[in-house]
């Protein structure tokens, strides 16, 4: 998550910050995968040694974060993370979009009577 939460707040972040989430990437919780090549019949295999279930899952979602064509997203009004049905989904649920556009439409009409 940490490695989304990055990218993802990036521009509202200050650098001391970043640095943090930088080096907590790099430390990849401490324990690092390994990996072998397996020489099979048609081509090598790559065959990956993970040491519990939590690496192989922050691995798995590091390959998820990586790649351009992923479906995973977070929720702009509630910060959570969710796997988007459809390329333009920028909300986790229904309720979240109506909340955030009523949120939205409130600070609108403060504006409004602020320049009145």
């Amino acid at each position: 998550m940490t490695s989304f939460l990055y990218y993802m707040d990036y521009d509202t972040i200050d650098e001391q910050t970043r640095s943090l989430y930088r080096q907590g990437i790099s430390a990849f919780g401490g324990i690092a995968p390994t990996y072998r090549i397996a020489l099979e019949k048609d081509s090598p295999v790559i065959v990956w040694d993970f040491h519990s279930l939590l690496v192989m899952v922050q691995m798995c979602f590091s390959f998820m974060l990586t790649d351009k064509d992923s479906d995973m997203r977070m929720c702009k009004h509630c910060q959570k993370a969710f796997v988007a049905s459809r390329k333009g989904n920028e909300f986790c649920s229904q309720k979240c979009k109506n909340q955030f556009n009523v949120y939205k439409s409130r600070e609108k009409k403060k504006g409004n009577k602020r320049d009145d």
